[in-house]
Formats: structure tokens, sequence, C-alpha cells
């Protein structure tokens, strides 16, 4: 049996090349999630200036009667 030569430089630009890709996939999926995070946030803030104002309204309300 021949044993099979082994290129270390192959085999280590292999994994560099999984690991890039790797990282540019989780980059990517972190870009997303931030962008996401800051539709939520500010829909958030805007569920707050909602609340708030029925919280006004309802103050006003009992004050008229």
């Amino acid at each position: 049996m021949a044993k099979e030569k082994v290129d270390l430089r192959k085999e280590a630009e292999s994994k560099m090349e999984t690991l890039v890709e790797q990282h540019n996939e989780l980059a990517g999926q972190i870009q997303e999630a931030n962008a996401r995070l800051g539709e939520v946030k500010q829909m958030i803030i805007e569920h707050q200036g909602y609340i708030k104002g029925l919280e006004a309204c309802d103050i006003n309300c009992e004050e008229k009667k």
C-alpha cells in the first residue's frame, strides 16, 4: 500500500477557508440581529409613548368627571 502524501499547506488553506466562511456567516447573522434589535427597540419606545398617552387620557377623563 502506498501512503498518501499529506499536503499540510492544502489542509491548512482548506481549514482557513472553512473558518473564514464560518466567520462571514456569523458576522452576517450578527448584522441581521443588530438590525432587528434596533427595530424592536424602536417599537418598544413607540409603544411606551402610546402607553403614556393612554395614561394621560385616563387622567384627563377622570378629571373631567
